[in-house]
């Protein structure tokens, strides 16, 4: 039985740490169709990942996850917003949201009231310790803001603004054609 050769030509690709050949060694029809640096979304996401890298340091001193100061801040600037609100108006998932909300409901720092309207909604609002909490990881995202910011004319920031805005609309009909009429009245 002949053994099996390990030895690789010069023109066969290398196999990954899997034993398969990387696709882009085989050749064949396979091109890019999206380009990250080309594409706005991807931008994005990118900015927003790495205008969230410094918040872990918050995260430990005030036993709180990105998500979690996601719903902290809505509450804030929303009081009053249900769960299903703050999903809808953020994009972050309904379960997600509900995890982040019991656990600042956990920690004190969020409270939950019925609805006079509709005893199955319950309205969001921080309680004193979450306007604690609120206002310390605020500040620090405000002036982290504000350094991503500086490279931006008051005039380019006005422009991002309201075209994220319009961007976000366009999202959000997207996923729901109410939307857009609401937006066209």
């Amino acid at each position: 039985m002949p053994r099996p050769s390990s030895a690789r030509t010069a023109a066969s690709p290398a196999p990954s740490a899997a034993g398969r050949t990387h696709p882009a060694a085989r050749g064949g029809d396979r091109k890019v169709i999206l380009r990250t640096s080309d594409s706005p979304y991807y931008q994005l996401w990118v900015l927003s990942n790495l205008t969230a890298k410094p918040f872990p340091r918050f995260g430990a001193e005030f036993d709180l996850n990105l998500t979690g100061w996601r719903v902290l801040l809505t509450v804030a600037d929303r009081p009053g917003i249900t769960a299903q609100e703050l999903s809808e108006y953020s994009g972050l998932d309904k379960m997600i949201v509900s995890r982040a909300v019991r656990a600042l409901e956990e920690q004190g720092r969020l409270v939950r009231e019925g609805s006079e309207s509709d005893r199955r909604m319950r309205h969001l609002s921080l309680t004193d310790e979450g306007w604690k909490v609120y206002a310390k990881v605020a500040r620090a995202a405000v002036a982290r803001e504000a350094q991503i910011y500086d490279r931006l004319s008051p005039r380019e920031l006005a422009t991002l603004r309201r075209l994220l805005k319009k961007l976000s609309r366009q999202a959000r009909a997207s996923l729901d054609p109410s939307v857009a009429e609401a937006d066209r009245r």
